[in-house]
């Protein structure tokens, strides 16, 4: 397959002068990440905030940035996802919490059978939270 230099031209000069869809690139300003009109930000307590910039509102707040990145990628392409998205951040924010409590418990603990018991359960709110984040990929990357 072999292209000649007009027709390559003439694609390149559609590429640069057609419109292209700024929640396409987001990009970091400060310590914020910008997707179209949206902004996310990460507050104090360490959770993550997104921002309608023209409306001057908070749209809401989320537990992980994943969770951010994706509600805003989608608000900014027109999407109706933000039920979902919020969902899957709630299913990532309690396995997250739960891998917490069992790491703990698995550092503190003398007794083997408790140890193996809750090192299995460590294991089974990893494998969520993971493929959570995983689900959040397809928002993100889509």
């Amino acid at each position: 397959m072999t292209y000649n230099k007009e027709k390559l031209l003439k694609e390149l000069e559609e590429l640069v002068n057609g419109k292209i869809d700024s929640s396409l690139f987001p990009y970091q300003k400060g310590n914020s990440i910008r997707i179209g009109k949206f902004v996310v930000r990460c507050n104090k307590r360490g959770f993550w905030k997104v921002y309608d910039c023209v409306d001057n509102k908070l749209v809401t707040e989320t537990f992980c940035k994943s969770s951010a990145v994706a509600l805003a990628k989608a608000l900014s392409q027109g999407k109706s996802a933000e039920a979902d998205i919020l969902n899957i951040d709630r299913k990532i924010q309690k396995w997250y919490n739960d891998c917490m409590f069992y790491r703990y418990t698995m550092k503190v603990t003398k007794d083997d059978l408790k140890y193996d018991i809750v090192s299995t359960r460590y294991d089974i709110a990893k494998h969520k939270t993971s493929s959570a984040k995983q689900e959040l990929d397809k928002y993100i990357y889509a």
